[in-house]
Parts: C-alpha cells; structure tokens; sequence
C-alpha cells in the first residue's frame, strides 16, 4: 500500500465536520444507485411527459394536433396506389354474431379460410358490397382486402388477429382497463409489448381528432413482468364561446406476465387542466 503524502494527511485532516458528512452522504448515495443498476436496467421508465412538460406547451400541441404520436410511434404507410378512402377494422365476436350477448373482443384463428369467412359476413363498406381483391398474412394478422363496388378508389381492410400472436377473447372492448388478452408469441418482451400497445390505440377512441400522445415507454413493473405506458393529453372543449377547454393528461398501461403471456390494461386519469385559444390561433392556460 502507498503511503499518502503529507500534503493530502494535512488537507484531511483539516476538513471541516459538516465536509466529512457531506462526502459519507455522498458515497452512500453512490453505492444504493450502483446497487439499483444505476438507473439501466431494461424496465426503467423515462420521467413522465405528462409531469415535466410545461402546460402551456401540452396545451399548444393538442390545439395544433401534431405531432398526433412520438416519431418511433407504430404506423403503417399508405397502401400503393389507393387514392381513395381506407377503412381498417378488426373482425370482432359482434361481426359475426351480432345478437350475441356478452363482451366484445377481436377475434382469432390460424386458419385464413376462417378468416375469410368471418370477412364475408361483414363485407360492405357505406352501404356497397365490397368483393375480395387480395388476402395477406404474417406472424401477427390475417389480412382481407376488399374493394367496394361503388367506389374502386376506395379498400376495407378487415383483419383477424392469429391465436399464435395474440388471443382477445379474454377483453371487453367497451372497456379500457382490466384483461387485454393473452401474448402468445414468445418471448414476451419490452419491445414486442410496445408495438401491441400502440397497435392496439390505433383502434381506440384515442386514436381520433383531439387526442395526441405525448409518450411512449417502458414502465417500471416487479420481477416476472414487462410494461408498456402511453401517455396522452385529451382536448375536450367548452361549451360556450370563449370558455377556457379542459385539457386531461392520461397514462394507458399494458402489462404482461412474461411466463403466461397474460396481458392487463389500465387507464388512468392524471390531472387536468384549462386553456383557451383564440381567433388568432394564440393559446394561453386559464387559472
């Protein structure tokens, strides 16, 4: 072992209390953050959006309406050459039973003649029958094509999810907490969890004019879990002319078991808060 130098002996020596209190505070705040894997590990949350962006500014990007969603936020491009309308749905237990009592839920299956037969009995798009130009499948979905008669510019595109990726059965559409389904792809993992989660808000009422998202990420879960949380901020205007609008932050969160695949959802409301735009385009916070 070295042997210090005096210099360094005298300049410890000289500290004063509170300075040997402040170091020993310190290292112990140093050793619980190593012990905690430094803020890394795979499950860690960013700060949420909805707590650290200004108001003003949440308010200034739901009147605009853009950015609707994140830049890495799921999305699909156009179909080629379609001009027209496009209307995506997913097939649902309603579709094809509709005097059927009880929760609705997408539906499943492995087999694409069972898809398509799901598909035919909802086949019409604003009032016309639309026939089957083209049928896809990959690891996810079943994918049916269907053009109306009274409109070649436009498509309906009807999925069916497969059993093997995703079962629903288990959900309530008319709710948005409580059972999402069963993950059956493996493994169950943060980033396959993130593309079912923002899969799945495509076809929510979120998904509409009014509504953006203001994040997209990992959440903090225990042991034996992963989860994902998409933070939003809702418009809902007043009702008389130059009232201030509520704005309301929300956090919808999908967690899955990573041994069962059973997936749960939650929505929460966060806070709200009130802000006005006027003919100028100008917003400002209301108190």
């Amino acid at each position: 072992m070295r042997r210090r130098s005096k210099a360094r002996v005298r300049a410890a020596r000289a500290r004063r209390p509170w300075e040997w209190l402040l170091l020993a505070v310190t290292a112990v705040a140093l050793l619980t953050l190593a012990g905690c894997g430094g803020g890394s590990s795979e499950d860690a949350v960013a700060a949420p959006a909805v707590a650290n962006a200004p108001d003003l500014a949440i308010a200034q990007q739901v009147y605009v309406g853009t950015p609707r969603t994140p830049a890495d936020f799921y999305s699909e491009a156009m179909p080629i050459g379609v001009t027209g309308p496009i209307a995506t749905v997913h097939l649902k237990n309603s579709d094809v039973a509709p005097a059927a009592n009880g929760a609705r839920y997408e539906l499943c299956t492995e087999d694409s003649g069972q898809a398509i037969s799901w598909s035919e009995m909802r086949p019409s798009f604003n009032g016309s029958y639309a026939d089957i130009v083209d049928m896809s499948s990959d690891a996810q979905r079943f994918e049916i094509i269907r053009v109306p008669r009274s409109d070649s510019t436009a498509r309906l595109q009807h999925r069916v999810f497969r059993c093997s990726y995703l079962d629903r059965s288990n959900t309530n559409l008319d709710t948005e907490s409580g059972d999402a389904g069963i993950v059956n792809t493996r493994p169950v993992d943060a980033a396959g969890l993130k593309r079912i989660s923002e899969y799945l808000w495509r076809f929510t009422v979120h998904n509409n004019a009014d509504h953006v998202v203001l994040s997209s990420a990992a959440a903090r879960v225990p042991a034996g879990q992963v989860a994902h949380a998409i933070e939003m901020a809702r418009l809902t205007r007043a009702s008389g002319s130059g009232d201030c609008d509520t704005i309301t932050l929300l956090r919808w969160t999908h967690a899955a078991d990573v041994g069962s695949g059973a997936l749960q959802r939650d929505l929460r409301e966060l806070r709200s808060f009130r802000a006005r735009r006027d003919n100028l385009g100008t917003v400002t916070l209301c108190p």
